[in-house]
């Protein structure tokens, strides 16, 4: 039987009551939309065909696309919002059932690293496989992720589900030559990959790299990593 030391058994434990932790935080926060003034309608996938739909997003620096009206600090924040069309905040996304779902995301934001080694590898799509500009990967370098897609079910949910793709950062000294909506980025990364819904249910997703206040606890998981309508929201399948 393979020996593990105190200190990777300790890792483990703290990682797994820090997942505990984001998770617990996102729920908070989807129960206090309101007091965020954040309570847009769903951002519905675009059905392509018979069983299949799409998700388009983009995860930027800052939130200067996804909340122009935002004030300090959220203005600052990092954020994810709909790709098409541009800047719709779409962190409460719809998707049809028993279909296969194609998610494309724009990353325009640098690497940060994760903090949890396990989430550098593709998960719970099909083929447990992304594309990475073109690329077809099942894992990235830890160092080089910017955001994660991290698509989990309730505990002891009757339909789990767990989806998760780490997003390549683009280099800290790419030049700014994207303008969208009069801001300015670098190219971003493009990740897609595919996973498959069953019945209707509501589950949460969030990013697992660290981009929010690293001086407290819960140390780069407080600010925009938890709080709906940046980097933590819903997706429900339902029919529509």
């Amino acid at each position: 039987m393979r020996q593990y030391s105190p200190g990777f058994i300790i890792g483990i434990v703290g990682s797994i009551i820090l997942g505990f932790g984001v998770v617990a935080g996102i729920v908070i926060g989807l129960r206090s939309n309101e007091g965020l003034g954040y309570n847009p309608p769903a951002l519905q996938a675009i059905k392509t065909g018979p069983g299949t739909a799409e998700l388009d997003l983009s995860a930027f620096p800052d939130s200067q696309v996804c909340h122009p009206d935002a004030p300090d600090p959220e203005i600052g924040w990092v954020t994810y919002c709909a790709t098409n069309p541009v800047g719709a905040q779409g962190t409460t996304l719809e998707v049809p059932p028993n279909s296969l779902i194609t998610v494309v995301i724009r990353q325009y934001d640098s690497a940060t690293g994760l903090y949890n080694d396990f989430f550098d590898k593709v998960q719970g799509t099909v083929g447990g496989t992304a594309t990475y500009n073109g690329k077809i990967m099942s894992q990235i370098k830890a160092d080089d992720a910017a955001h994660t897609f991290d698509l989990q079910s309730s505990p002891f949910a009757d339909h789990p589900l767990f989806v998760s793709v780490p997003l390549i950062g683009v280099a800290s000294n790419a030049p700014t030559n994207v303008n969208i909506n009069g801001n300015s980025y670098p190219t971003p990364t493009i990740t897609s990959f595919q996973f498959r819904t069953g019945a209707a249910g509501t589950y949460i997703w969030h990013c697992y790299v660290p981009c929010g206040n690293n001086r407290e606890s819960p140390y780069g998981f407080s600010g925009p990593m938890s709080t709906t309508g940046y980097m933590a929201g819903t997706l429900t399948v339902a029919s529509y």
